[in-house]
């Protein structure tokens, strides 16, 4: 395959116009006069395109500094890493192989043939239902939000660095009042992603008993039976007491969850 074929026409690197704008400003060395010198949003897009290997950035404050990576020079030109990402995106992806124990499938094989004679010869009983827990699966994000606030403050001094020295005292003091906040500006960037599983607790079943042990009344709720034999004993939860087994029936359950569903804040 020739060269050209496996070259994409532009970057893999998606920016937006404030980062475009941004990206220029840093690769034309950063001239003074672009951007205002009390804001500090052009800095919070530069560190975008840092995280995205675009620019360097160095110092703080006034010795703040930022040059373009070789990937930054040339954007949105393609470098040698776009022709790798669009190389490896091309190529054929070898099958799936699933590989299977012969065993095992004998006996998953043997067990069903055995289910359906154990159906055939009793299709007049009613068939059993199982509980089972339902897991769906979710995502969780981790997200870095970065924000750049400002606030006014008039304090007495004698001179700036008396002045700049009180207000660093404030600072310093766990539970001081520096005033109102304002933001300025803000940028949210998803850096991380993991899959998680969330088990969802047992569905009643219509068909079953009305009175469920405490164990089971758990296993609907979602929560430990320690966690039911507590709320039985304070009276949370009516119940049903048999011999010296305790027993909890379904319309206490639905009162339960009823009485103790809350929407908005609640002290």
């Amino acid at each position: 395959m020739s060269p050209d074929v496996d070259r994409p026409a532009r970057s893999t690197i998606k920016l937006n116009p404030a980062q475009v704008a941004v990206l220029e400003w840093i690769q034309s060395g950063c001239p003074d006069g672009v951007y205002p010198n009390d804001s500090y949003t052009h800095r919070i897009t530069a560190r975008a395109l840092a995280s995205r290997g675009l620019v360097r950035i160095s110092g703080h404050g006034a010795s703040w500094r930022a040059e373009p990576t070789e990937r930054g020079r040339v954007w949105p030109e393609p470098t040698e890493e776009d022709e790798a990402l669009e190389r490896s995106a091309r190529a054929p992806k070898p099958p799936a192989v699933v590989a299977a124990d012969e065993e095992h499938v004998g006996a998953t094989v043997r067990a069903m043939r055995r289910v359906q004679r154990t159906g055939s010869g009793k299709s007049s009983q009613k068939p059993r239902t199982r509980q089972v827990q339902k897991q769906e699966t979710y995502m969780r994000y981790k997200v870095v939000v970065t924000r750049v606030q400002v606030a006014e403050r008039w304090v007495r001094a004698t001179d700036e660095e008396d002045a700049a020295k009180k207000v660093q005292e404030e600072f310093s003091r766990p539970y001081g009042y520096f005033g109102s906040w304002k933001d300025v500006a803000s940028e949210v960037e998803v850096v991380e992603a993991e899959q998680t599983t969330v088990i969802r607790p047992n569905l009643l079943s219509e068909s079953g008993p009305m009175l469920l042990s405490l164990k089971d009344a758990g296993k609907a709720l979602g929560i430990p039976y320690s966690a039911v034999y507590e709320l039985t004993n304070r009276g949370d939860i009516e119940h049903t007491k048999i011999g010296s087994r305790k027993y909890i029936s379904r319309e206490s359950l639905m009162a339960f969850i009823k009485e103790n569903t809350h929407r908005g804040y609640s002290g």
